[in-house]
């Protein structure tokens, strides 16, 4: 049951002033007389009641310092500032007399006519020669140059476990030194739990789901080498991500091969690859800047009262962060002056004013007017940032443009700007915030924490109480085991013949990066004394007889859409009577499983009736349930058709 809101102001003016006027007789001894409001006495009581409904009236009404407070308090973040969007841009340049110019990070560029959206580059750039009419080949078990060209999904080191690889050709030209690192955007088809790496949203120190090597090699020689250095955005191919690879000396854009290949390949899906391409910079929606003797007038003007502002150029609407320097001392950005000192140098940032804001002398120290100011600081932010792919980036600064042409286009959409949260937004998510499972008590917030693991993909979980991975055969006290299910493709679950798709994992087991990453954040969350086990579920091998009443017409037709119908309701993720998977450790039901087979008929034929088998042996229990033990899911391994006499109706007996 939720507790009310308090209610302070709970008194009227009229309420007051009765209730003052019933308590005169007693207070002044029956001296007292005239209680009417020609009284002096009464004018001034009244008087008092108003003062005091003014007060009741302050007294529920929160200010936003005081909400702010209360978020820090509670360790929460105050308003939260605008959050620049971010996109990955690759460049084209032509520059005379630089065979591979290297464009350097912070290089600023627009796709505004007006220059008013800018995002500045987080890299260095590296523009190699690139064939105009040229693409990335890529080859797996066989060349996917094509898939890749219509995005269809490039299934990259699927290799159950063993040793996998795969190669790219880029369609660099001419035979060119590295001046610096060869920038590649690694595109995948990877869940929404795993954001990209220049996201904003990116998790840091995401665990790799196995360990990858990054080669090159010229193309129609035998032998690979290996980077100078590798920087994997993408995090050993778990989301999509820009991979920095550092060539040694002797290497050219000749040698335009790349390979990528793992001795073990541990992942719970193959990751689907759906774009490659080279020179390319995460950009974000954000500009520095510095301000310094454009503000000496404003500092000079200054007296020594509380709230002073300065405010710096093409900032209004746009501040995001700043450095303040004022006569060689630097000044810390704070979320408010609540819990400030008199003599501490902080500031807050006034994003619709773009200025700096300094203390009244209590809260906030007043600055001196000097001629020894600079500001560093950023703009950009907001909503305004986000937008779709286009092809028309140009650099801003004249310097950059006189070098030479420069372009860009960015490859993916611009995503994750943000406008500024306002106090009663902070108020909303703290309230949300307070709900969130934080602590591992019950069976429900063991999986609700796994599931939630930042940075992996966890479909489903179960928390078993009491089971020990060393003591299968008993309920220790302390001790839970957490069974995790990756979240992994299901497009294709059933073929045109009612098989699983080459590329669809029936079974799917959570990675180790996956693994440790949950058993981590439960770690943190668990009670003292409270062992806890993250493991895989535990598949049952099913095999299924299904009896067919009669001659069905289409008999191959039949098997097809009964095997995909099991094959789908069976399914760890999508299965069961609710969609949501197979419930775990839920016994297998001859009835429920007939049901979905008719379902799924219709017409075509009847069901007489559907055997259960587990573990390889044949399908034989038609009558009774099959138990899973808590934790195991099924997994189908075949299906069996048998066609049987029709049943007798019955009709004439008695």
């Amino acid at each position: 049951m939720s507790v009310p809101a308090p209610r302070l102001d709970d008194l009227s003016w009229a309420d007051m002033v009765a209730a003052i006027r019933r308590r005169i007789p007693a207070e002044s001894g029956g001296s007292w007389t005239l209680h009417a409001p020609a009284d002096p006495g009464v004018t001034l009581l009244e008087l008092f009641a108003y003062l005091l409904e003014q007060r009741l009236y302050w007294l529920d009404q929160v200010p936003d310092a005081l909400v702010v407070a209360v978020l820090r308090l509670l360790g929460l973040d105050p308003p939260r500032p605008a959050r620049a969007a971010a996109t990955v841009l690759r460049l084209t340049a032509d520059w005379p007399g630089t065979p591979v110019p290297v464009v350097p990070a912070g290089t600023v560029l627009t796709r505004d006519p007006l220059g008013v959206v800018t995002f500045t580059l987080d890299e260095d750039v590296a523009v190699f020669p690139v064939d105009p009419a040229g693409e990335v080949t890529v080859w797996t078990d066989r060349d996917r140059t094509a898939d890749l060209r219509a995005r269809r999904g490039v299934s990259l080191l699927g290799g159950a476990g063993g040793a996998a690889e795969a190669r790219f050709t880029l369609p660099l030209t001419g035979a060119l030194p590295a001046p610096g690192w060869l920038s590649l955007l690694v595109e995948l088809d990877a869940p929404a739990a795993s954001p990209p790496s220049w996201s904003p949203d990116a998790v840091d120190d995401v665990p790799a789901p196995a360990a990858l090597t990054w080669s090159w090699f010229r193309p129609g020689e035998p032998g690979a080498r290996a980077f100078a250095e590798v920087v994997d955005g993408t995090a050993g191919l778990r989301r999509s991500g820009v991979v920095r690879l550092r060539p040694p000396a002797d290497w050219t854009t000749q040698d335009r091969g790349l390979l990528v290949a793992t001795s073990a390949a541990t992942f719970s899906a193959p990751p689907r690859l759906l774009q490659v391409a080279v020179n390319v910079s995460a950009a974000r929606h954000r500009e520095h800047r510095r301000a310094g003797p454009e503000l000496v007038e404003q500092v000079r003007a200054w007296l020594r009262l509380p709230g002073q502002h300065l405010v710096l150029p093409d900032a209004e609407d746009r501040l995001l962060a700043a450095e303040v320097h004022l006569a060689g001392q630097e000044w810390t950005p704070a979320p408010d002056f609540t819990f400030g000192a008199s003599t501490d140098r902080i500031f807050l940032v006034d994003r619709a004013e773009g200025a700096v804001v300094f203390g009244d002398g209590l809260t906030g120290r007043i600055p001196h007017p000097t001629d020894d100011v600079w500001v560093d600081y950023v703009i950009g932010g907001g909503r305004s940032g986000n937008g779709g792919t286009t092809g028309n980036w140009v650099p801003t600064q004249d310097a950059v443009l006189r070098r030479g042409a420069l372009v860009a286009a960015n490859l993916v959409q611009a995503a994750g700007g943000a406008d500024p949260e306002t106090v009663a937004q902070a108020r909303q998510r703290a309230a949300a915030a307070l709900g969130e499972v934080t602590r591992a008590v019950t069976e429900a917030d063991f999986v609700t924490l796994a599931r939630t693991t930042p940075g992996v993909a966890v479909a489903r979980a179960h928390a078993a109480l009491g089971e020990h991975p060393g003591l299968p055969c008993a309920a220790v006290p302390g001790a839970v085991t957490v069974h995790i299910v990756p979240l992994v493709p299901r497009d294709g679950l059933t073929g045109a013949d009612g098989a699983a798709g080459a590329d669809v994992v029936a079974a799917p087991v959570p990675d180790p990066g996956m693994v440790c990453a949950v058993a981590a954040r439960l770690a943190q969350a668990r009670l003292l004394t409270t062992e806890v086990f993250v493991r895989a579920p535990a598949y049952r091998a099913v095999r299924l007889r299904v009896d067919l009443s009669g001659a069905p017409a289409d008999r191959a037709r039949v098997s097809t859409v009964l095997t995909a119908a099991l094959r789908r309701y069976l399914d760890p993720l999508v299965g069961g009577d609710d969609g949501t998977g197979w419930p775990f450790g839920g016994p297998l039901r001859p009835s429920a499983l007939l049901r979905a087979v008719q379902r799924a008929l219709g017409e075509l034929a009847e069901v007489a009736g559907v055997a259960v088998g587990l573990d390889g042996a044949e399908a034989d229990q038609d009558c009774q349930d099959v138990a899973l033990r808590p934790g195991e899911l099924p997994v189908l391994r075949g299906v069996r058709t048998r066609v049987v006499a029709p049943v007798e109706s019955g009709e004439g007996l008695l």
